[in-house]
């Protein structure tokens, strides 16, 4: 009983594994069919995909090789020597494009800038043509001013008459003495009278000889 059950377990585990000849065999049996099928409706068979090989390798190492690979690329991308790389030749068509196109719009401003400034000279230089036209030109030199001498009129050598310079001179009246009424009480007052009239005429005396003395002098 027991040896009948282990040969039966035995042929059922042996029926599961294949050889490399039956694998071969099995998958030229089913080219063939698909060839077949296509020729049956007229068509010619699509190329088939060449199949994966076999990999003997847990999935753990599979999956440790493709992190390491990973980081390999990662590493190299990120050195500072492989983060800068020349221009192709499409972007260096396209700067020189660029280039261009900012040189002629220069140009363009300055030749119209250029335009402009002419323009309003040959507008000014009119302007100023046409107020110089009706404005006569200023002379270039002046002439120098004569000097004329004035003459000093010379006066007169004659001596003016003494009278006419004693016109403007005023003499003074002399005062007349009032009524004696006592000869003791206006004694002394006529006496002081008589003394300021003398010294008044005396006064008005010397005053006009000293006038005369000035006016002969300034002659």
């Amino acid at each position: 009983m027991d040896q009948s059950l282990f040969q039966a377990t035995a042929g059922h585990i042996s029926s599961r594994f294949q050889t490399q000849e039956d694998v071969e065999v099995a998958r030229e049996n089913k080219k063939k069919e698909w060839e077949d099928a296509y020729k049956r409706i007229g068509q010619e068979p699509p190329p088939q995909e060449p199949e994966e090989e076999h990999d003997g390798r847990t999935l753990y190492e599979r999956l440790q090789t493709q992190k390491e690979i990973k980081n390999e690329e990662w590493d190299t991308k990120m050195k500072l020597s492989n983060q800068w790389r020349g221009l192709n030749a499409e972007e260096k068509r396209f700067l020189q494009d660029k280039e261009e196109e900012k040189r002629r719009a220069q140009k363009e401003i300055e030749t119209r800038e250029t335009e402009e400034l002419r323009q309003y000279r040959e507008r000014l230089a009119e302007r100023k043509g046409g107020i110089g036209s009706d404005v006569p030109p200023p002379p270039t030199s002046a002439p120098a001013a004569k000097v004329v001498a004035k003459k000093v009129p010379v006066k007169d050598g004659k001596k003016k008459d003494v009278k006419t310079l004693m016109k403007g001179v005023v003499v003074k009246k002399k005062a007349k003495a009032p009524a004696a009424t006592n000869p003791a009480t206006e004694e002394a007052p006529t006496a002081k009278i008589g003394s300021k009239r003398d010294a008044s005429d005396v006064g008005d005396e010397g005053g006009e000889d000293e006038k005369r003395r000035k006016v002969e002098k300034a002659e």
